[in-house]
């Protein structure tokens, strides 16, 4: 027994983490959305371009680096450096006309907050994709469920038949069919099993997992109302926009880089000082270290060549980007429209089954098998009311999935994509 000891201990250590391997991970939307946006590539390239806009904002800040010169003048032919007669060590630094580094940091200011918008951006793209491949999972799954369960009714149904027929209260004919339309039902529902395990592995993929992890989806197709008119839709993405928020600020990122270009019209600065060696040069009589300052000024004498060019150059990225952002504007109301318009049709179709269909088709069934069982009406008839019923059910589950995911696309339709 003591043999056997040691691997009774690897058991019970072990078994708890297989048990727990093999138990499907239980995932609402919300967290599906969550994990999506943390493995997303576009997400995480997004991120790194936020990194290197940072950079370049410390890039637009910096200050010319100043430059140090150590001059020797009458050198000794052996050069001895301490005998020189003139020594020189010089310190200068350039000093830009007032406002062109305030304008370079705006400008790359700028496009550290484009960087940050096009993050919120490429997030809501994202959610709406995992929403919707999120909503088609759960179709997959409710049409299997429907199937399921017309499945169910069937085998109740060939107890019923079968026994009829041993009474000689039905033909055997009956017990053919019902036991055909049981067969047909067991494919359909194998199908659906199949497409169900498809949508459940698209959805692993695209939260950037292994296609075989094993989820139980928690959420369900829910209704809830569009809650905002189509005018009111429209003012609030439109307000909500991070593309049109992206266009405005390349919009005043241009502006920056055109008066920047203005300002190289004006001269930089340059101040320096020197510490200068000059044995016996000025007075006092026998002196031989002396202070030097100068002060330099770069003259833009070609202005018409670089200047001018800068200048033309970003008047018209100002120009383009006034015409995008105007563009950008019609586009987005014109998308929320569209997206609302299609979100509210959609609603108008699931009212449709919620308020009268799917009661109508209930009490059918019900009045079909009491008919069929009194001999109103034959086993056909029931097939169809069977079918009539499984129909319904799994258009309703399409209706809700086709507003769900209408309501999705309304929320990303505020962007433009790139």
């Amino acid at each position: 027994l003591k043999r056997y000891l040691p691997i009774w201990g690897l058991l019970v250590l072990f078994v708890p983490f297989v048990l727990d391997a093999q138990t499907p991970e239980r995932l609402s939307l919300q967290q599906a959305v969550e994990i999506s946006l943390r493995n997303n590539p576009d997400v995480l390239t997004a991120q790194t371009d936020i990194d290197a806009s940072g950079g370049r904002v410390l890039q637009a800040g910096r200050i010319p680096n100043p430059e140090l010169s150590i001059v020797y003048n009458e050198t000794p032919t052996n050069w001895r450096l301490g005998s020189a007669g003139e020594q020189d060590i010089e310190l200068s630094q350039t000093i830009e006309f007032p406002g062109k580094r305030g304008l370079r940091l705006d400008a790359a200011e700028s496009g550290q907050t484009i960087a940050k918008l096009s993050l919120e951006r490429t997030k809501l793209f994202v959610t709406a994709r995992v929403k919707r491949a999120y909503f088609q999972a759960l179709l997959a799954g409710e049409v299997a469920r429907n199937l399921e369960f017309t499945i169910s009714l069937l085998t109740d149904f060939l107890k019923v038949v079968t026994d009829r027929y041993q009474s000689h209260a039905s033909s055997y004919l009956d017990v053919i069919r019902t036991k055909v339309e049981l067969t047909r039902s067991r494919n359909d529902f194998f199908e659906a099993k199949r497409d169900a395990e498809l949508r459940l592995t698209e959805l692993n993929v695209l939260l950037g997992r292994s296609g075989e992890t094993e989820i139980v989806l928690v959420d369900s197709l829910a209704y809830a109302p569009l809650s905002h008119s189509q005018e009111e839709a429209i003012t609030q993405f439109t307000a909500q926009s991070f593309s049109l928020q992206i266009t405005e600020q390349r919009v005043q990122q241009g502006r920056s880089l055109h008066q920047l270009a203005q300002r190289s019209y004006f001269p930089d600065l340059s101040f320096s000082a020197a510490f200068q060696r000059r044995p016996g040069q000025a007075s006092p009589t026998g002196s031989t270290t002396y202070l030097g300052f100068g002060l330099g000024l770069s003259i833009p004498l070609w202005f018409w060549q670089g200047p001018k060019g800068d200048v033309q150059e970003m008047q018209a990225l100002v120009d383009a980007n006034t015409i995008r952002l105007e563009a950008a504007r019609r586009q987005v109301r014109q998308s929320i429209s569209a997206a609302y318009r299609t979100a509210r049709v959609a609603e108008q179709q699931l009212i449709v089954f919620d308020t009268s269909l799917l009661k109508d088709v209930e009490d059918e069934l019900r009045s079909g098998i009491t008919a069929y069982q009194n001999n109103q009406i034959d086993a056909l008839n029931l097939f169809d009311i069977y079918r009539t019923h499984r129909a319904t059910k799994t258009e309703h589950a399409r209706a809700l999935y086709n507003f769900l995911a209408a309501a999705a696309n309304l929320e990303a339709s505020k962007e433009i994509p790139e």
